[in-house]
């Protein structure tokens, strides 16, 4: 299915270069391997378009934010370009399938964010540093060489548009992997309770990332922006080990 984007009329009058704020890029990485069948993956298809309506229908949030969601299962896809949601009239519907490479995420992920941050500054726009969030059910199929491998071209400290990621687990997500995903730093990784029933941990998860996305958006206003975690009941922080 193909994303519709509204069309801006003449009236809108784009504001220059100059008086825009910076926007603030968020990836949503969703994992759709086989085992999101069922009620996850309805859970997820029922939420998504709140994320839609509740950016894109606040004016001030919607001009500073951008938001991209991208499936992953055997291979990546952007199902949403990086999009001002004011002006997307619909998020198509996800379908699981596949199993789950976190190799193919990442390295979609850099492609995505090295394409976008360079049509985003020819059309006059600045940026601050993409957040990305990863949300899984699983363990990556991948040989963990490969997928580390991409994850760490992603996170190259050298590449200066290098994302701050957040990592969302439930189901058979391993805390361990989700930890090195966002390089152990603290409150990044968040894993649900074993046992916790997808139907009720997705809703919850896309509801306090809306609220996440709203707040870090109120920040870019204050001139500094803040990736602002969600605050999860279904959900615990994943320890950080202390280095000596």
């Amino acid at each position: 299915m193909t994303t519709s984007l509204k069309k801006m009329t003449v009236a809108d009058s784009p504001l220059s270069a100059q008086e825009r704020y910076s926007v603030f890029p968020f990836y949503i990485c969703m994992d759709i391997s086989e085992s999101m069948s069922g009620e996850p993956i309805s859970a997820v298809n029922k939420q998504l378009p709140l994320l839609r309506t509740s950016i894109g229908s606040d004016p001030a949030v919607a001009e500073v934010i951008r938001v991209g969601i991208i499936t992953f299962s055997d291979t990546a896809t952007s199902v949403l370009p990086l999009s001002d949601l004011s002006m997307v009239d619909a998020i198509p519907e996800l379908a699981a399938r596949g199993r789950t490479s976190y190799a193919a995420m990442f390295d979609h992920v850099f492609d995505v964010i090295e394409y976008d941050y360079h049509a985003s500054r020819s059309a006059g726009d600045r940026w601050y540093r993409p957040a990305v969030i990863l949300i899984s059910d699983g363990r990556p199929t991948d040989e963990t060489e490969r997928w580390r491998s991409a994850l760490a071209r992603l996170t190259d400290p050298s590449w200066k548009r290098r994302p701050n990621i957040l990592a969302f687990g439930f189901g058979d997500a391993d805390p361990a992997v989700l930890s090195a995903v966002t390089s152990a730093k603290p409150n990044r990784a968040f894993v649900a309770a074993e046992g916790s029933d997808p139907a009720t941990v997705i809703p919850e998860l896309l509801s306090g990332l809306v609220q996440s996305i709203v707040s870090s958006s109120a920040s870019v206003y204050d001139g500094q922006a803040l990736l602002e975690a969600p605050q999860l009941s279904s959900m615990r922080a994943i320890p950080v080990d202390e280095l000596d």
